[in-house]
């Protein structure tokens, strides 16, 4: 019988449309309307990418704060960040102060943008008092190398006169060195954890410029210098000693191209830790707990494809529930692996928005809609499954 199935709902964001609590409430719907009867645990999940600071805020009761900082432009945004005021810790988006959404797509040029309110964002959060700071590093507009936030930090970018340089990259082509004794003292004594689901380098093939500039707007012919701009960046910090850094060459070290090479300035410069976001957030929200309890878990997101294995909450969710022999399904927006590839991956059932009988256009309409929707018939042949 089908009374009393346990689920657990823990989707990530569709990206582009709809957050990740609204997808697991539009899940829940289906739900319900499949099984009447059925007990749903709504966990919504997220990588490190934007929102993630919002999720953990909200799943562990942590008061919602505002600061206003400048934008990826220059311009003035209000970012929001999580506060756990009793333990003295917080969570904060790189994407609240830097994200490409703050960029207006005729001003998605890379060269003439920074990261300097996400420093703020950093500052605001330890006027606070807090020892611990989760920084989630998806969805920047930057490819700065984390310069911005530093310079908001109190370090100084200087030419070969000793002059100060601002720290967008069209601005630091004349880069001598860095001053690092003006950085504010705090940071010493800071904890700071990275929510990360990449491992890209800082330079090279593989690096921020060539792998994620052009998502943010590069043009493929200043892909090269913009490379070698952040290779001479991180040659600078070498010169001056003020690197932190878990291998001999910074500009290699995984993970520092995350968020346009912010993971550099936050793990080699300021002595970060990386940890895979969603393993981290999936532990915070106590994940393992629901899914021992459930009969099925249902999880999703924009895309299930050949990047899903790659640290996406969909992998993370299926290798918790494959520890408890709890079968895992799925709805996403679109999937493009193979149904042999599905398999690998570990899904016992997967439904796609776009199957065929909508289009995307339709889909993005009215994403909540057809995510009930295609729960609504899972769960269907879920119950036909049991019965």
């Amino acid at each position: 019988m089908s009374d009393g199935l346990q689920i657990v709902l823990c989707p990530d964001s569709f990206k582009g449309s709809l957050d990740a609590t609204t997808v697991a409430a539009a899940m829940a719907r289906g739900v319900h309307a499949a099984c009447p009867t059925a007990r749903v645990h709504a966990l919504p999940m997220a990588d490190g990418g934007e929102g993630s600071a919002r999720l953990i805020a909200q799943a562990l009761g942590w008061e919602w704060q505002l600061a206003e900082v400048h934008g990826p432009t220059g311009e003035r945004v209000t970012a929001g960040w999580g506060l756990d005021s009793d333990d003295r810790r917080a969570v904060i988006d790189v994407a609240s102060a830097c994200g490409l959404d703050l960029v207006p797509p005729d001003r998605r040029d890379p060269r003439q943008l920074d990261s300097r309110g996400v420093g703020e964002l950093m500052s605001a959060a330890m006027d606070a008092g807090i020892r611990q700071l989760m920084i989630g590093l998806g969805g920047s507009g930057t490819v700065d190398g984390g310069a911005g936030m530093l310079a908001a930090l109190g370090l100084r970018f200087l030419d070969g006169d000793g002059d100060l340089l601002p720290p967008a990259p069209a601005e630091l082509a004349t880069l001598a060195a860095v001053d690092g004794s003006g950085l504010d003292p705090r940071l010493a004594e800071l904890e700071i954890i990275l929510l990360s689901d990449v491992d890209n380098p800082l330079i090279g093939p593989d690096g921020a410029s060539a792998v994620f500039g052009p998502q943010k707007g590069l043009a493929e012919a200043d892909i090269e210098a913009m490379d070698a701009h952040l290779a001479r960046l991180a040659k600078v910090f070498v010169a001056a000693n003020l690197l932190h850094c878990p291998t001999d060459t910074p500009e290699k070290t995984p993970g520092a191209g995350a968020a346009g090479g912010l993971g550099f300035a936050l793990n080699c410069v300021l002595g970060g830790s990386t940890q895979m976001g969603a393993s981290c957030i999936a532990d915070l929200i106590g994940l393992n707990v629901a899914i021992a309890r459930a009969d099925w878990v249902i999880t999703g997101e924009g895309q299930i494809d050949g990047q899903t294995l790659r640290g996406k909450v969909v992998a993370e969710v299926i290798g918790r529930a494959q520890k408890h022999g709890v079968p895992v399904a799925a709805v996403a927006g679109r999937i493009t692996a193979s149904r042999e590839e599905l398999a690998a991956l570990g899904l016992a059932d997967a439904r796609a928005l776009c199957d065929g009988s909508l289009t995307l256009e339709q889909a993005m309409a009215e994403p909540a809609r057809w995510i009930a929707t295609r729960t609504e018939a899972l769960m269907r042949t879920i119950c036909e499954r049991r019965n």
